[in-house]
């Protein structure tokens, strides 16, 4: 089948969207489908996609670049319709995109579409809104499928009747890590890391805070902290460790370092630009590539985290009082003596990720449309 998968992230980047784009394509390819991943070219970002990804099944990928004399929100609408008509010359039986416009405009021209949700509407311009609840093109016969990322997500849109219950399936995120399970067990003193993006709503105040606290154990933040206009962290204590930016085909490497991974999320989860609250939505791709490794996972106890981790398998630990840095350091010290549950967790995660891979959910996103 020939899969086009129109995306207007600027790539390559770093940013959790752009990384599970990629490795969706990435996935089709695998199973031997025809792949064209049009993406922008907003930024001078000459880099090879397939190296900084670190993909090993290729695929076609063709930016569009778009003027940057054009103002930002009319650029999103140039690039559905500049999208489309590259796309045309590859003749796609079936089309991927996040986008709600370039998903609007696909229907108009009746193509096949399988349209992404991650989000609800309320981070949409008034354009987009005004069409999703006005047309209501998101039931239309030529989307075969709606993809909804968490049971939040499938809810926000069948409740408010903006897409009909049949229509839409729930697939979570997952990982393309692959590595082979080690177990290490420090004797010494944990290491404890925190990969991804840096905004308050992710807990690196908490983070700062417990490592102030927790003498006895190491602590690594990963994540583009260059980037930081405020950056508070460097030499906060001396057990708190900054690490330099790393692509992302490199984070196996550096995630199979560390003891116990964390994902100290406050209530309200923002995404780029502290913008938003996607505590409800989120389905985060972190998580997946924690499991992959087969590390202890400890984050906040969120309903959205639970449709992925079943608590009673005690696959990770879950903080309810996770605003409160003595309720992690507590669970982190309990863990010391405990090498046998250490050992169980980490297999435990390590099998649960073979079910979360990003192949298997291509696999799943295929059979939805057949």
């Amino acid at each position: 089948m020939r899969i086009c998968y129109l995306s207007n992230s600027a790539m390559p980047s770093s940013v959790a969207s752009a990384i599970q784009i990629v490795k969706m394509c990435e996935a089709f390819s695998e199973l031997n489908h025809k792949v064209i991943l049009i993406s922008t070219n907003l930024k001078k970002n000459k880099k090879n996609i397939f190296d900084y990804y670190d993909v090993k099944f290729r695929f076609i990928f063709k930016r569009i670049r778009i003027f940057r004399t054009f103002p930002l929100g009319f650029k999103y609408y140039l690039f559905s319709l500049f999208s489309i008509y590259e796309s045309l010359k590859y003749k796609p039986e079936i089309y991927i995109t996040r986008n709600f416009f370039t998903c609007f405009l696909l229907v108009l021209f009746k193509k096949k579409i399988i349209m992404e949700l991650h989000h609800d509407l309320s981070i949409e311009s008034r354009i987009v809104r005004f069409l999703v609840k006005n047309f209501k093109f998101l039931n239309s016969k030529y989307i075969k499928k709606i993809i909804a990322i968490t049971n939040g997500v499938k809810e926000e849109y069948v409740i408010k009747n903006l897409i009909q219950k049949e229509k839409i399936i729930v697939l979570p995120s997952g990982t393309s890590i692959k590595k082979k399970f080690k177990f290490s067990n420090n004797k010494n003193y944990f290491k404890i890391g925190y990969f991804g993006s840096l905004y308050k709503s992710r807990g690196l105040n908490l983070i700062k805070s417990l490592a102030k606290i927790d003498k006895q154990n190491k602590y690594y933040l990963y994540g583009d902290f260059e980037k930081m206009t405020n950056f508070k962290y460097k030499n906060s204590s001396k057990n708190l460790n900054i690490e330099k930016y790393i692509p992302y085909k490199d984070i196996p490497k550096s995630l199979a370092k560390m003891d116990i991974l964390l994902m100290p999320y406050i209530s309200s989860i923002t995404v780029a630009g502290n913008v938003g609250d996607i505590t409800k939505f989120t389905s985060p791709l972190k998580l997946f590539d924690y499991l992959s490794v087969g590390k202890i996972i400890i984050c906040s106890e969120l309903e959205v985290l639970k449709e992925v981790i079943n608590k009673k398998k005690k696959n990770v630990i879950f903080i309810k009082n996770y605003k409160n840095i003595f309720s992690w350091k507590n669970e982190i010290h309990k863990l010391r003596n405990q090498p046998q549950k250490q050992f169980i967790m980490s297999k435990n995660n390590y099998q649960l990720s073979k079910k979360y891979s990003l192949k298997e959910r291509a696999k799943k996103i295929l059979k939805a449309i057949k």
